[in-house]
């Protein structure tokens, strides 16, 4: 059997991901369940890499049983880089019974695909992969459509709950290095990309009778798959281990914040404890500050803080102790003696990313921080 670059591409993903998942299933990583949900996703890529792989090199019409098996395993992958996702987000998350509701799209697509391929006769399946017009999906334009529009909105879902815990963050921390998904939200964005691609190229093959050559479909599986799993690899391997997630208590705090804004009074007299406390203490020099911390010094709830914070400052608590810190490190840039850094400036005023100190400056002041040094 001949095999082109793009096999040997999609070859090469596949056994990355299987290697992958087997790593994440050795009893060292197996414990937590952020591994055992990101094997399960990955398996599933590769199933669906190995679709594509089978329909690329011919095998498939060779065992047209094995044909559309990789596509019905990968119909899972979006809910359960959904469920993966909130497995980072949360350190309480656990599978539970009504997490099956995310197996329907696989259980109707595998009804479907068992009565009009898997029962019919030999013949009969040889003429369906023969006629199909891309790997993994039957003739059927609306079946293809559906499936593209299902995966798409998991994706949507699963960035829209990143973007939404980078908020609840950000009233918990002062330091965000490693606590947000970023890299997860980068990759399902690229991923969406890639679908809706593909969703207007299943349209123009049914809708429109385009011609345009299935090997596409091949060349750019192969491409995002060795692209996918890298990025994968390179990410997922340390999140875990950087940031556990939000506790029940932690997430509960910042959603009451959400929930009960509108009929909160403002504590005037907390806002100004904690403008002295800011001001005499200093507490923003501590790099891992949290609003939890900060509520313990100051003997008062937690919750209380966040809100006032929150309604009287109308910034979350990662923005008040931020600008604290940029004015700080004005004060000591002005006062700096000429052997001093911007990194000793930058680690002394309370931050340890030097991204997020270099925006927060530039954000403040309109300039960075080596330009307001040189300002004098």
């Amino acid at each position: 059997m001949y095999l082109t670059l793009v096999d040997l591409l999609l070859a090469t993903s596949i056994i990355q991901s299987l290697g992958l998942a087997a790593f994440l299933l050795l009893p060292d990583t197996f414990r937590l369940i952020s591994n055992r949900l990101l094997a399960a996703s990955v398996f599933t890529f590769a199933a669906g890499l190995g679709e594509v792989f089978l329909y690329s090199t011919g095998v498939a019409l060779q065992h047209p049983n094995l044909a559309y098996l990789g596509t019905l395993i990968g119909l899972l992958q979006a809910s359960l880089l959904y469920l993966y996702a909130k497995s980072l987000m949360y350190s309480d998350f656990r599978l539970v019974p009504r997490h099956a509701i995310h197996t329907l799209l696989f259980l109707a697509i595998s009804a479907i695909f068992l009565v009009e391929y898997y029962l019919q006769p030999e013949e009969i399946k040889l003429q369906i992969l023969l006629s199909r017009d891309h790997p993994g999906v039957l003739t059927s334009p609306l079946l293809a459509v559906a499936i593209h529009l299902v995966f798409l909105g998991y994706l949507w879902a699963t960035v829209r709950a990143i973007n939404r815990f980078g908020t609840t963050v950000r009233q918990l921390f002062s330091n965000l290095e490693n606590k947000q998904l970023a890299w997860l939200r980068t990759l399902l964005v690229g991923y969406a990309f890639v679908w809706t691609l593909s969703l207007f190229y299943c349209l123009s093959a049914h809708v429109f009778k385009s011609d345009a050559s299935a090997a596409w479909v091949s060349a750019i599986g192969g491409i995002t798959g060795f692209l996918f799993i890298n990025y994968l690899l390179i990410h997922a391997l340390r999140q875990p281990a950087i940031f556990s997630g939000l506790s029940a208590e932690e997430a509960l705090l910042a959603q009451d914040d959400k929930q009960d804004a509108p009929d909160r009074e403002i504590d005037s007299a907390l806002l100004r404890r904690l403008e002295n406390h800011m001001a005499e203490a200093r507490p923003y020099l501590d790099a891992n500050l949290t609003v939890e911390q900060l509520a313990r010094r100051l003997g008062v709830p937690t919750r209380e803080l966040s809100q006032a914070i929150n309604l009287g400052l109308e910034k979350n608590f990662f923005e008040l102790v931020s600008d604290y810190r940029v004015a700080e490190a004005r004060r000591q840039l002005r006062a700096a003696e000429a052997g001093t850094t911007i990194l000793q400036v930058m680690y002394d005023s309370g931050f340890n990313s030097k991204s997020v100190f270099n925006t927060a400056f530039k954000r403040a002041t309109g300039m960075t921080p080596s330009a307001y040094r040189a300002r004098g």
